[in-house]
């Protein structure tokens, strides 16, 4: 029957991706973060048995990222940031790599990502995301989509915007 093959082409586990933030106290590399909560939350990943291949942990706090990355090493771990200018972002990739991560996350921001930064990052085992924020967001648009998928970005969080609910 048709059900029976459209189960046929659907895997039994098909992988499922989670970018689960830990929280800190702000939104700078600088933050504080409570350890408990790192050890916490490795203990919960490892108890329920979730493959590296199926979360990748980030936040805005560089100190709770190197704690949950030395916690959890084959896990990746993202650097999240607002970045204003080209060279906040290029910092921050440094930063991210010096600091033993596996990339940055930061702010879709078309005067911000260059395919030059992608291309850095990648030469050097390292990924790029881009989150959208608020909604509706003036950076979650088709113009945007297309600028970060030429730079090569590696993720894109949106928060689904208006254009998609009408396809």
């Amino acid at each position: 029957t048709q059900e029976r093959r459209r189960r046929r082409r659907t895997p039994k586990n098909r992988l499922v991706h989670c970018f689960a933030e830990i929280k800190a106290d702000g939104y700078s590399a600088t933050a504080s973060f409570d350890p408990r909560l790192t050890e916490a939350a490795a203990k919960a990943v490892a108890k329920a048995g979730v493959a590296p291949e199926q979360l990748t942990w980030i936040s805005f706090s560089l100190g709770a990222l190197v704690d949950i990355k030395r916690r959890m090493p084959k896990h990746a771990a993202y650097l999240v940031a607002y970045v204003q200018t080209a060279e906040q972002a290029w910092a921050l990739a440094q930063r991210a790599l010096q600091s033993g991560l596996d990339g940055i996350d930061i702010n879709a921001d078309t005067s911000v990502v260059t395919k030059e930064l992608v291309d850095w990052l990648h030469a050097r085992g390292q990924r790029m995301a881009v989150w959208a924020f608020r909604a509706p967001a003036a950076n979650d648009v088709k113009e945007v989509w297309e600028h970060m998928e030429r730079c090569g970005v590696d993720f894109f969080t949106s928060n689904l915007p208006p254009a998609l609910d009408s396809h």
